[in-house]
């Protein structure tokens, strides 16, 4: 099957990290700005030609020039992948046609990796090669079949999720340079940190609530307890929500003015 990109920015280059050695797969891409020395570069013309599959990786205010530019070239038998943040099916549709297999998705960068929590939708759920689409996504991390009405919920927690989680660790990384460790030290405690919670995390789930994983390592009295005083006293959960409600709400205004 071959993949074909328009635009090839960092998710592009994500997804195309993640997938280049599956086999069976040939690769592509249109880009006005970036180029890349690995994949062929066709004419817009020609990657439609080429593509089975035709990923929609560009930015969201480029997305309605994009369509008005594929709207006349021959699609028959092909499927448009769409990540791109606030912009529906429906709106996708109203260029290319509701015939036109469409598939939503919203990966993070970590797709790079096979590490990626990916929501699909599809407005063609019997179509062989949407169906193919969800099967190659599988390797590349966990996939969760979503409502569209949800996309925006999903998007800010999975889509944007990794940025506000380094912005954390950013946090953590400013205060060990306290020690006046070399960088290149501090990120491999920050990376073994975070490691390790993450595999204390996954070990003990099926067991323990993440409340009670907490408690775990909080002796009453101590320095782990000093800290979630301040943590629950200032509200600091309420801040990371509401840096979650701000990406949600960010992508239901996209939807909503994407008529525009």
């Amino acid at each position: 099957m071959n993949y074909g990109f328009i635009g090839f920015g960092n998710l592009a280059t994500a997804i195309y990290q993640g997938l280049k050695n599956e086999d069976n797969l040939r690769f592509a891409y249109f880009d006005q700005i970036r180029k890349n020395v690995e994949l062929p570069f066709l004419q817009l013309e020609e990657l439609t030609t080429f593509a089975d599959v035709i990923f929609l990786t560009v930015k969201p205010q480029n997305l309605t020039e994009v369509l008005q530019q594929l709207q006349p070239l021959p699609r028959e038998g092909k499927v448009v992948v769409s990540p791109v943040a606030g912009k529906s099916i429906a709106f996708i549709e109203n260029y290319l046609g509701k015939d036109q297999p469409i598939v939503r998705i919203m990966p993070n960068l970590a797709i790079a990796y096979k590490k990626s929590v990916t929501a699909f939708a599809t407005h063609h759920p019997n179509n062989e090669r949407v169906n193919e689409i969800y099967r190659v996504l599988t390797k590349l991390g966990k996939v969760v079949e979503v409502d569209e009405n949800d996309f925006d919920l999903f998007t800010s927690v999975f889509g944007s999720g990794p940025a506000f989680i380094l912005a954390f660790l950013n946090v953590f990384r400013d205060k060990i340079r306290e020690f006046n460790l070399p960088d290149s030290e501090i990120d491999e405690l920050l990376v073994q940190l975070t490691e390790g919670t993450l595999s204390y995390f996954s070990e003990n789930r099926s067991r323990c609530s993440i409340e009670e994983l907490i408690r775990n390592v909080t002796s009453k009295g101590g320095t782990t307890e000093a800290g979630l005083n301040y943590y629950y006293e200032h509200h600091i959960d309420q801040l990371i929500e509401g840096v979650l409600e701000a990406a949600k709400n960010r992508s239901i205004e996209m939807s909503k003015n994407e008529l525009n």
